[in-house]
């Protein structure tokens, strides 16, 4: 409830800029064309010859960005200084063009030309700098969410296996994890307790390994952990560390939470696929042996 109305809030913070800027625009094109007004200028008999056309472009062009702007979807700061430096140099732009139709004092063509045109500029790149840092700061969230778990927020299934395929030629150990009786355990207590069981194992387990290796949720209630080398008596240490970290984890009526755990090493000339199917063939075996222990494939 609270992040709906926090999410309409800034619906209307953005609809109250769009309106304000679009506002500011049209009123200082406005406030410019009166002020030649009332100075009552003169044609010029050559108007096409001295520049007005390329000044129209250039005025057209800026226009331009400022109507894309104010349809981007940008975070409030790079919109206010987009907006209002586009707003600044567009004001300049109008000077420049009407310079060329009619006459103006001589205090606007050395001064508020400029000092308008600079300005709408700088703010302009300041704001297309903010916009490139949301950019970037975007894509590395969804690149992050792309390949993290949801819930354990460790890696995913996709970035497992897209790390395998990379190291696939190197010798390494590859353990697949599974929480025993997981369905009962969110038959029995619940999924909220299922998920907490998830996450607090995947939290344990995290602070296990170290940092060559790399540990992911592939789904459900099974997990993966990749380590470098074929270190059979590593593997079986460090199992039987998994094995005792998932009984520290407590459900109600003293039930505790085990897991079950396949071990295959990758031998040189092995393919992927033949890897994984040894790790869960392994894993079955452990399960079928009664659980809460490792094979080693």
């Amino acid at each position: 409830m609270a992040y709906c109305e926090n999410e309409f809030n800034q619906q209307l913070e953005r609809k109250w800029l769009h309106r304000a800027f679009a506002s500011m625009f049209i009123l200082s094109l406005v406030l410019i064309v009166v002020l030649y007004c009332i100075f009552l200028p003169d044609l010029d008999e050559h108007i096409f010859l001295n520049g007005v056309l390329t000044d129209a472009i250039n005025f057209l062009i800026v226009v331009a960005i400022f109507v894309i702007v104010q349809k981007a979807n940008l975070s409030t700061t790079a919109y206010v200084h987009l907006s209002l430096g586009l707003t600044l140099w567009t004001a300049g732009l109008t000077f420049d063009l009407l310079d060329e139709i009619l006459t103006q004092p001589l205090f606007i063509g050395i001064y508020v030309e400029d000092i308008l045109r600079t300005a709408g500029m700088l703010l302009t790149c300041y704001g297309l700098k903010l916009t490139m840092a949301d950019l970037k700061r975007t894509q590395q969230r969804l690149s992050k969410e792309l390949t993290t778990d949801y819930l354990t927020k460790i890696a995913n299934r996709r970035f497992f296996y897209q790390h395998m395929q990379q190291v696939q030629t190197q010798r390494f150990t590859l353990i697949i994890i599974d929480i025993d009786f997981f369905k009962s355990i969110n038959d029995e207590f619940g999924h909220d307790v299922g998920d907490k069981v998830l996450t607090e194992l995947a939290a344990l387990y995290s602070k296990a390994f170290s940092q060559e290796c790399v540990f992911a949720r592939l789904g459900g209630e099974e997990f993966a952990v990749f380590v470098p080398g074929d270190d059979q008596q590593f593997a079986i240490e460090l199992s039987q560390q998994l094995l005792a970290i998932a009984r520290t984890i407590e459900l109600k009526k003293q039930r505790k939470v085990t897991v079950s755990i396949g071990v295959s090493f990758k031998t040189a000339n092995e393919s992927l696929t033949e890897v994984v199917k040894r790790a869960d063939q392994a894993l079955y075996k452990a399960k079928n042996s009664g659980r809460d222990q490792y094979n080693l494939a």
